[in-house]
């Protein structure tokens, strides 16, 4: 088990006369180890008329503190996080969403328009939750073996991985869940442990199988035509708590949770719709409008709604989202022409039998819905099921109607992929009632029920360790996930490819055994600024990988009308390089989106490397590393928007470094009443710096919390009394 804090060795006392022009105690200086470190060769004494040359001579390590936005210092990343969290729950955010539901179901009554649709499968239904000038949106539940397919099985107790800590099953963790009612609360799957929060009493088959594919405890044998299947009816997290909510009012109930309910993960397996629309027996729906072309320009928009979920993501640092990238592939009537319901943009509904282009551009690519494209959520495809789990790219085929990316900017989605397809459900009907679904609805929630059992392992292989930013996670199920491409990079098919569930544990298992802070890392990357680290290979036939990722600002949303807007809707563009020990930087995967031809061809090439401007995701792969010591560096272009971005950095195909001995090696008076303390680090390592002005006391000040970005770091304290001592812990 990792010790995250040390106790003497982690504390360097400092005696120190802060009187102006008296003399600083001496710095010892460290040889230097790489290139980030400390000038070395003579010790320093500084006096006082010098202080602009001591500061310039620490500039290049010198960091910046964390504060809340309030100014305030916090103790601990998780003290950050949270203040962030509870600020923008506490301001109402979002509450516009139950007004605006209102004045379209009085629109639309007014004008003849449909407030809700019945299509029979699954018991579900499309309602009306929003109108754009004249034109309504529509919410519904992404309708039309999963364990095994993304390897959560082999980190279940007695899988063959050796993980066998029940607390793998999410004991004690909370999944939360917007679906479209309630799920069945007294299925004998659940056992208690599911509750709905917002008194919705409508019970859904869909939110009962969203639940249980998260959860369901395995209670029961199925058997179906007389054969018996075994408890295949079992959740990813088998023992977690699922808090069910409406998908009505999401953003508003969304922001309020995270406050109230200290919220981390959500399952989101519905969708605003786009397209064509199966409304019940023999009747159809095209919510395209045909003056503007012949896709409905919803489709992989970036739009206000898309805008809002990153907004809260960005407030909200350690809270994922996960959504379903929707069942819209070349999703159509099975001939045509055929009568159809269709709206015109100035709210007029009426029966056509105009030919429409089934849903997608050529190929069945753009095809994501509004929901599925914010940039922070994690987007989840569905493939054909893998009976005996990932074996190679070629056995895995994306199912038929999965909705493809790119995004309009040419971002790739969905993220990640996992089975969708004939899944075994929990249902509404009775507390033993099952039955069999298929969808993006249910390659979500087994992502999402399989991320909590990994936020649970982190939580008990780094003890007293603050929790994840959800970019560290979404990084962690990428880095790990298994490419579903001949040459190791992502597609806008299967993004960046099959969650690996024992990978990402094993994973987060050598974070913690092997060094700290060797496999995961969380840097804040100030303005102008560059994150540098060593990473060490000693393996030519172990593949080197890192992939960063980060919470990019909400950009501006696009209207629901605007049909294929290019516009790049990255915020903060960020850069990872990877400097072999040669002198050679290899680049990040990047696609091809074809904003212009947008034909399938151009979509279904290989990735090839070079400088990314569209995806707040962005992986180095080397196949065939050199043996030595590698650099990984994070830029950024332009100004950074908020002045700066954390950033999340996962490795795998490394080598552990030990971690240095935790020593002020630089004491430097920068200002009549500042002080720079320095001390070697490791990248990604955060740091609390306190100060005690009687040590007979036990009094010590925050002062400081420090994102370690170097090697070596350097920050500036405020003298506030004549004698002071400091220390630093590493957290």
């Amino acid at each position: 088990m990792k010790i995250k804090t040390r106790a003497a060795s982690l504390l360097a006392l400092l005696g120190i006369i802060t009187t102006a022009g008296a003399q600083i105690a001496n710095a010892q200086i460290i040889p230097p180890i790489y290139t980030n470190t400390f000038p070395h060769g003579t010790n320093i004494v500084n006096w006082g008329p010098i202080y602009s040359n001591n500061l310039a001579s620490v500039s290049q390590w010198l960091h910046e503190s964390v504060t809340n936005s309030d100014g305030s210092e916090p103790a601990s990343m998780q003290d950050y996080a949270d203040f962030a969290a509870t600020s923008f729950s506490d301001s109402g955010a979002f509450s516009w969403q139950q007004s605006a539901m209102d004045e379209a179901w009085t629109w639309a009554t007014a004008n003849g328009i449909p407030t809700s649709f019945t299509n029979g499968t699954l018991n579900l239904g499309a309602f009306l939750v929003s109108r754009e000038n004249n034109v309504p949106n529509y919410i519904s539940a992404c309708d039309t073996a999963g364990a095994i397919t993304i390897g959560t099985t082999n980190v279940w107790p007695g899988g063959k991985s050796g993980f066998t800590l029940t607390a793998l099953a999410g004991t004690n963790t909370t999944i939360s869940q917007w679906d479209e009612g309630s799920p069945l609360l007294s299925h004998t799957e659940f056992g208690g442990r599911v509750t709905e929060l917002d008194g919705d009493t409508n019970l859904a088959d869909h939110s009962t199988a969203v639940a249980g594919i998260m959860a369901a405890a395995g209670a029961n044998n199925i058997i179906s035509n007389g054969v018996s299947l075994g408890n295949v009816a079992k959740g990813m997290a088998y023992t977690a708590n699922v808090q069910a909510w409406s998908y009505f009012n999401d953003l508003q109930n969304m922001t309020a949770s995270v406050g109230s309910n200290h919220m981390r993960l959500s399952n989101h397996s519905y969708e605003l719709i786009d397209g064509w629309y199966y409304a019940g027996p023999n009747t159809w729906e095209w919510l395209g409008y045909w003056q503007l072309g012949t896709q409905d320009p919803r489709f992989g928009n970036y739009t206000t709604n898309s805008a809002g979920f990153d907004t809260l993501s960005a407030a909200a640092p350690t809270y994922l989202q996960c959504w379903a990238a929707g069942n819209e592939q070349n999703y159509g009537p099975p001939i045509q022409p055929t009568n159809h319901y269709e709206l015109t943009l100035a709210g007029a509904y009426y029966v056509t039998n105009a030919v429409r282009a089934n849903d997608g551009d050529q190929g069945g690519y753009n095809t994501l819905s509004m929901n599925a494209v914010s940039k922070d959520s994690l987007t989840v495809g569905a493939i054909n099921p893998l009976p005996n789990g990932f074996t190679s790219p070629t056995n895995v085929t994306i199912a038929s109607f999965s909705s493809l990316g790119p995004t309009d900017d040419g971002r790739i989605k969905p993220d990640v992929v996992a089975d969708g397809v004939n899944n075994i459900i929990a249902l509404s009907e009775s507390t033993y009632a099952y039955g069999i679904g298929s969808g993006t609805s249910f390659a979500t929630p087994a992502v999402t029920g399989s991320i909590d059992l990994l936020r649970s392992w982190y939580s008990q292989t780094h003890t007293n360790s603050s929790d994840l930013l959800s970019s560290t996670v979404k990084g962690l199920v990428i880095e790990t996930a298994d490419s579903c491409t001949t040459n190791q990079g992502p597609s806008f098919t299967f993004g960046w490819g099959v969650m690996d569930t024992l990978r990402a544990a094993n994973l987060i298992n050598a974070d913690a055994t092997n060094g700290y802070k060797n496999q995961i890392k969380e840097v804040l990357l100030p303005n102008g600024q560059t994150v540098k680290s060593p990473v060490v290979v000693n393996n030519t036939n172990t593949p080197l990988r890192i992939t960063i990722c980060w919470i990019d600002p909400a950009a501006v949303g696009n209207a629901v009308t605007n049909l294929h807007n290019p516009t790049p809707k990255l915020v903060n563009d960020l850069d990872l390089r990877v400097i072999s020990p040669t002198g050679v930087t290899n680049f990040p995967w990047i696609l091809n989106p074809d904003l212009t031809n947008r034909t399938a061809a151009a979509r279904a090439a290989l990735a090839t490397k070079g400088d990314d401007s569209r995806n707040n995701v962005e992986q180095v792969y080397i196949p065939t590393p050199t043996i030595g010591t590698y650099t990984l560096q994070v830029t950024h272009k332009g100004t950074l928007v908020g002045g700066q971005q954390w950033v999340s950095i996962v490795v795998s195909g490394n080598v552990p470094e030990p971690t240095p001995a935790l020593w002020f090696n630089q004491i430097i008076q920068t200002g009549t009443n500042t002080l720079a303390l320095g001390w070697p680090a490791v990248v990604g390592g955060q740091y609390l710096v306190q100060e005690n002005n009687n040590l007979a006391t036990t009094n010590w000040v925050n002062v400081g919390l420090v994102s370690a970005r170097l090697t070596n770091v350097v920050t500036q304290v405020a003298m506030t009394n004549a004698q002071a001592f400091y220390r630093v812990i590493q957290q």
